[in-house]
């Protein structure tokens, strides 16, 4: 594995998927990033839906791939800069830490995600009769969770701004 394994950016992303009182799995956010999707993906599948043409889903997927790119800086840069306040608490530090594991994730997934419909459109495959319904199901249940790890991305943004810098607990 070594230096090129991205394991830990999944691993540190479905960490975050519990329940900040109780400190136990929150099982409506496994539902929601899991099940949700799939069931996307399958009714696809099933209504027999092909994708003709993938280039503008690519272009919008890695437009926002990007700009999650800049928003890891930002994370990143906070974090560095929070050390010196004193009025910050530990929830703060994990609240910025989590919001960094979930866009980590985004940008590993959404990057795939490119990177799927690409080699799909490439091999013709999604035009296909038999192969085109299948992949159309998975690009779609994979864009589902994208767009909710996105969503959670800015759930996480928006409460560390009103912690951080509204000073609202």
């Amino acid at each position: 594995m070594g230096k090129a394994s991205l394991w830990s950016v999944p691993a540190d992303h479905f960490r975050t998927l519990y329940n900040n009182r109780t400190g136990r799995p929150d099982w409506w956010a496994i539902v929601w990033q899991a099940v949700l999707p799939l069931g996307a993906g399958v009714a696809i599948w099933l209504l027999g839906a092909k994708m003709a043409e993938v280039g503008a889903a690519v272009s919008g997927i890695s437009i926002v791939a990007a700009l999650l790119i800049a928003m890891a800086v930002f994370l990143f840069q906070l974090r560095v800069t929070l050390g010196t306040d004193k009025r910050l608490t530990e929830d703060d530090y994990s609240l910025v830490d989590e919001c960094m594991a979930n866009t980590l994730w985004a940008i590993l997934w959404g990057l795939g995600l490119a990177l799927f419909l690409i080699v799909c459109d490439a091999g013709a495959w999604m035009c296909d009769d038999r192969a085109g319904p299948i992949l159309a199901g998975v690009a779609v249940a994979a864009a589902v969770h994208f767009l909710l790890v996105i969503g959670m991305c800015l759930k996480r943004l928006r409460r560390a701004y009103q912690r951080i810098a509204m000073r609202r607990r």
